[in-house]
């Protein structure tokens, strides 16, 4: 249509300078020239000089209207080897299809996934003339671009290329329109995330196993405790099983007693199996959350470390928990009470009286507030912003590892997505002054409605 239009003016512009030239001639030399001879001599004249100006006129117009030409297509080629550049200098994997399924073009990248070595090895060709096991997958995702006039974004998907690696890609497909809104073709374009997905693998993998680690590491002291939960309801049911047979022995047997001590032993055993099974929770791997009150998972911590507790004259002192209820990791958790505990009891060390540990829960802002702290003497101030670091830890190698308040961080903060901070705290109880340590934990509040 453009070039009709040109073609157009340049035929008009020859028309109205031949219709002006013969007008204005004609008159001018019939005005002039009055002899016929000479009249048709000044008419081969004037022909001739027609020819002369118009083909100057149409060279000048010809020669502009190609010079505009050649500046156009300088440009374009120009846009073109910029754009080619792009395409093949961009980090990413990109390839374009016509509506058939047809390879069209594709930078580098793409040829290097397919292990190609040239496009002249691509053009012309479709998914089904490669030996890819999910090609299936590709032509229906094309299908539904193209059928639907619409992207399919940021979407994951794997290639098993020619030498049986298996690349995890993140593609997005577009549709591309002619001018009149026709859908002539697919354009694709892949960031392989292979490395990063498995990297992220690796991450999730370190960290299961670092919260089994510090898991286990506190298995010792877990052991201790329940050996010392056990020492007394093992010595009843030893006592009232010996003192049953003696009676038998001695034939002095009393059915009334026998009932008493049956049930007192069947009680004791109840109480070692709900240990066993405190236990085996505690250690058993979350992969699911669970609804729970708040006062449930501080009955479950305590159960675990009550002996500990015992032995080292330490009270709990806990507020009136709100009735609040929600999804939560329930072991994870315990866990890390369990940790924060465990070095209060640690930092007890050299303190004789006044033992205590201090258990508060608030909600407010659709978030659990949970602060425990202590009278222990506080956290050296060399070494508070340290305790949270990966295998940090001021005991010898033989009493910890320094994982617990790593593994504890990382469980608020990247599994239940809160925080927790540690500080030292001065405070007034019964009547006396306190200072110690003070871990807050902060944790968004997911309640069963």
């Amino acid at each position: 249509m453009k070039y009709i239009s040109l073609a157009l003016k340049i035929s008009i512009t020859y028309f109205l300078f031949g219709l002006l030239w013969i007008y204005f001639s004609d008159n001018a030399i019939n005005l002039l020239v009055k002899d016929l001879e000479k009249l048709q001599f000044l008419q081969t004249i004037k022909g001739w000089l027609f020819i002369t100006f118009s083909s100057i006129l149409i060279y000048f117009i010809s020669y502009k209207l190609f010079t505009q030409i050649e500046s156009k297509k300088e440009e374009l080629l120009k846009s073109n080897e910029l754009l080619e550049k792009i395409i093949e200098n961009a980090p990413l994997i990109i390839f374009w299809k016509s509506n058939k399924g047809v390879y069209l073009g594709c930078n580098s990248k793409f040829l290097q996934l397919m292990n190609l070595t040239s496009k002249d090895e691509l053009l012309g060709k479709t998914d089904t003339d490669f030996p890819i096991l999910e090609k299936e997958n590709f032509i229906n995702d094309d299908m539904i671009v193209i059928s639907s006039c619409q992207p399919k974004l940021d979407y994951l998907e794997t290639v098993t290329t020619k030498n049986k690696i298996l690349k995890i890609l993140n593609t997005s497909k577009v549709p591309l329109f002619d001018n009149k809104g026709v859908v002539i073709g697919v354009l694709g374009v892949s960031e392989d995330v292979t490395e990063q997905i498995n990297n992220q693998n690796k991450i999730k993998t370190q960290e299961e196993l670092l919260i089994q680690q510090s898991k286990l590491a506190a298995m010792g002291e877990m052991i201790a405790n329940i050996a010392h939960q056990w020492r007394q309801p093992l010595s009843v049911i030893s006592t009232l099983s010996t003192g049953i047979k003696l009676q038998k022995e001695l034939n002095i047997s009393n059915e009334e007693y026998e009932k008493e001590s049956l049930d007192n032993i069947n009680e004791n055993a109840q109480y070692l199996s709900k240990t066993i099974d405190d236990f085996k929770n505690f250690f058993k791997k979350d992969n699911n959350k669970t609804n729970i009150y708040f006062k449930e998972l501080f009955e479950k911590t305590f159960k675990l470390i009550q002996s500990r507790l015992k032995n080292n004259d330490i009270k709990i002192i806990q507020n009136n928990y709100p009735e609040i209820k929600f999804d939560t990791y329930e072991s994870e958790l315990i866990q890390v009470f369990i940790n924060i505990i465990n070095n209060s009891i640690d930092a007890f060390e050299n303190v004789s009286e006044d033992k205590y540990i201090f258990i508060d829960v608030k909600e407010f802002d659709n978030k659990i507030v949970i602060k425990i702290k202590d009278n222990a003497g506080g956290i050296d101030k060399n070494i508070i912003d340290k305790i949270f670091d990966p295998y940090f830890t001021t005991k010898s190698e033989k009493q910890g590892t320094g994982i617990g308040l790593y593994m504890s961080k990382e469980i608020i903060t990247k599994h239940l997505n809160g925080s927790v901070e540690a500080s030292n705290i001065k405070f007034e109880y019964l009547n006396k002054s306190h200072y110690g340590a003070i871990f807050t934990i902060t944790i968004p509040l997911n309640k069963d409605k």
